[in-house]
């Protein structure tokens, strides 16, 4: 099966990056275009119709999203690329659309296409509800994270971020402890939410551990101390980080 491909981003070498692994690694995949901006975008949307486009999310000119405006119903999937904005990969998340982190990893990017392969042969009606959802996720005023997405071996869960109560490193992968007692094994490190995590309330206390500030019960003092989570566990304050620590709680 032949996809026709538009690559909308404002860097020349992420064009070229991304050209390249297409063609060495995504043989079905055929670039029928490449746009800087939106604007640059919808001519050649238009013109070329493609049945995917990778689009960039933060560009001069126009965030990403802004090319829904032009489509009523896009006749096009869309596979997102971003190098920072976790609050959009969120909302990516929870609308279900695939998405790929800068820098590119090759088996992402084979795995977003394959995906992508699915639906369109399935010829799938669920595109129009999956960008108005992601829409309304976007357009959020406060931008405010209330559901977290982990990808985990089987598929992803989507949690809400009151309902963590601590995210252990695990080596590359991470571990969610929840409030009602379950486990998610997440095959990405715990650096990778770190920043996401702090928009919800919750603190790196020590290189493997991220807690919920919502759902501490006690510190104990000591050299870093340590802290009793409302799971019962004792999570260790690192030395470094015991004074900022102190200072949020107060």
């Amino acid at each position: 099966m032949e996809i026709r491909a538009v690559i909308v981003d404002d860097e020349e070498r992420h064009h070229s990056i991304l050209g390249k692994m297409l063609k060495n690694f995504c043989p079905g995949i055929v670039v029928v275009g490449n746009a800087h901006s939106v604007s640059e975008a919808i001519p050649q949307i238009e013109e070329n119709k493609p049945d995917l486009v990778f689009l960039d999310i933060e560009m001069p000119g126009g965030n990403g999203f802004t090319i829904f405006d032009h489509f009523e119903e896009p006749p096009f999937q869309v596979i997102f690329t971003t190098a920072f904005d976790l609050y959009a990969i969120n909302a990516i998340k929870y609308a279900a659309l695939d998405y790929l982190l800068k820098p590119i990893n090759i088996q992402e990017l084979k795995n977003a296409v394959a995906r992508a392969e699915k639906v369109l042969a399935k010829q799938s009606k669920e595109n129009i509800e999956k960008i108005q959802a992601l829409k309304s996720n976007i357009q959020l005023e406060d931008r405010s994270l209330t559901k977290i997405a982990l990808r985990s071996s089987d598929g992803i869960d989507f949690v809400e971020a009151k309902d963590v109560i601590r995210v252990e490193a695990n080596q590359v992968y991470s571990n969610f402890y929840l409030q009602n007692g379950k486990k998610i094994l997440v095959s990405k490190p715990l650096g990778e939410f770190e920043n996401m995590l702090e928009s919800c309330n919750f603190f790196r206390v020590h290189k493997s551990h991220m807690i919920n500030l919502d759902h501490i019960v006690k510190y104990v003092k000591g050299k870093g101390g340590y802290v009793i989570m409302k799971d019962g566990s004792n999570v260790d304050v690192s030395v470094r980080k015991k004074d900022k620590f102190l200072k949020r709680l107060m």
